[in-house]
């Protein structure tokens, strides 16, 4: 009942308007009785036009009452209610827009952390920063393992063996090992601490290959030895490498590239001071040491033999763990590596000292596991001739699928040193092709 009076009250003026406005044109003697009448028949018109005002005004007044910041808004500026939007809208895209802004700023971070590459040299140049370890093992009253380990971050590079032969007080190192600074100094401070009561005489080295020799020349002047070799490798040790010629026990990284060049440097420069041929002797207190001519991984390889210990110093013909890398002729020869195996078998030493890894007490045993392994790998290299791989490329993918990039090269010198080996043994024909990059075979039968 209160929403019947309220319109009652403001039919008033609006029955006035139409009133005067109605009159002045057609009927003024008339003027009550058509006001009455059309105040009678347009109130029910008005009540809806009243009702309208009055759900307007309802409606005004409830967003009101929920938009009070919509409405402070207009009041705020003249405009009518789109520039109120327009600024509600303007208003969350600013807020929106920091945001967006954020993500705009975080490329801005990227990029400025690309240039982290940049970096990656910077890391190279921390030499400083790498670990060095020095690990002794003392085998018996005779015989010291000596090993440098360099790491760089989680790279360890490779290592190897020196051994120091002693007896009483005098002294003989087995293979001296890399040539690069960090290597160097450590194995200064082992000498001029553990062993500064020794007498080194002699620097014997079983190998040409820059983990066994390039450290030779500053052991040399360090301890005042003379250095040692097969005449074979003597020649090889002073003969610059070919360009595309690699160290069959190293592996093809720029990593170690830089190390590499050092190490070849230090070999190079490394004089001589004794042949050591098949059957020639060096004495060490009282012990004698014969060289022993075992060719294979490389043409003057030496193994050197301490009959009154029983201890074979192997060089790379044996490792402590794994297998040799076998390169193909004129570098190696699988042929002569296998005869050499047989000879070292009849020495029936107790002990392997081998120019990596540890010491092999199960010295047959090995021996044996080396020759199963070869033969081996000459049955699958004719299986898969025989099934169709007609390259040399094609059978080292198939014989090593996952090998690393570096070591492919070596790989494919194994699987030509036993290709070479069985065109001796008359199994299969090659043909070099693409100025011998390629090899084709074929079987022989």
């Amino acid at each position: 009942m209160v929403a019947a009076k309220k319109p009652a009250a403001r039919k008033k003026p609006v029955a006035k308007k139409p009133a005067v406005r109605r009159a002045a044109p057609k009927r003024p003697a008339s003027k009550p009785a058509a006001a009455k009448k059309p105040a009678a028949k347009k109130a029910p018109a008005r009540k809806p036009a009243a009702r309208q005002p009055a759900a307007k005004k309802a409606v005004a007044r409830k967003p009101a009452a929920k938009q009070p910041a919509a409405k402070k808004a207009v009041a705020r500026k003249p405009a009518a209610n789109q520039p109120a939007a327009k600024k509600a809208v303007a208003r969350k895209p600013a807020a929106k827009q920091p945001a967006a802004k954020a993500p705009a700023r975080k490329p801005v971070a990227k990029a400025a952390a690309r240039p982290v590459a940049a970096r990656k040299p910077v890391a190279k140049k921390v030499a400083a920063k790498e670990t060095i370890e020095s690990r002794v093992n003392a085998v018996n009253d005779h015989l010291t393992q000596h090993v440098v380990v360099v790491r760089q971050f989680t790279r360890t590079f490779p290592t190897s063996n020196v051994w120091v032969l002693k007896d009483g007080r005098e002294a003989a190192l087995l293979d001296a090992g890399y040539g690069d600074r960090q290597s160097i100094g450590e194995r200064t401070k082992f000498f001029t601490s553990e062993m500064s009561h020794l007498k080194f005489k002699t620097i014997a080295m079983t190998h040409h290959h820059y983990d066994h020799s390039s450290g030779a020349r500053q052991l040399r002047e360090l301890l005042k030895a003379e250095t040692a070799i097969n005449p074979v490798d003597e020649v090889l040790l002073h003969t610059p490498p070919a360009p595309t010629q690699g160290n069959e026990d190293l592996p093809d990284e720029e990593d170690l590239a830089e190390r590499v060049a050092a190490w070849r440097a230090e070999a190079l420069a490394t004089p001589i001071d004794r042949p050591l041929a098949d059957g020639d002797t060096f004495r060490v207190g009282g012990l004698m040491v014969r060289a022993v001519h075992t060719p294979g991984h490389t043409a003057g390889h030496n193994c050197y033999w301490v009959e009154d210990l029983r201890i074979l110093f192997t060089g790379d013909n044996i490792l402590g763990v794994g297998t040799s890398a076998i390169g193909p002729p004129p570098a190696g020869d699988m042929q002569q590596y296998l005869d050499s195996l047989l000879r070292m078998r009849e020495l029936r030493a107790s002990l392997f000292a081998p120019g990596h890894g540890p010491t092999v007490t199960a010295t047959d045993a090995k021996v044996q596991e080396l020759l199963d392994h070869r033969a081996t790998r000459d049955r699958q290299i004719v299986d898969l001739i025989d099934r169709g791989y007609t390259t040399d490329r094609q059978i080292r993918r198939a014989l090593y699928p996952e090998i690393q990039k570096g070591l492919r090269r070596a790989a494919g010198g194994q699987i030509r040193s036993h290709l070479a080996k069985m065109v001796g043994q008359g199994i299969v024909t090659v043909a070099q092709e693409d100025e011998g990059r390629t090899w084709r075979v074929a079987l022989t039968k």
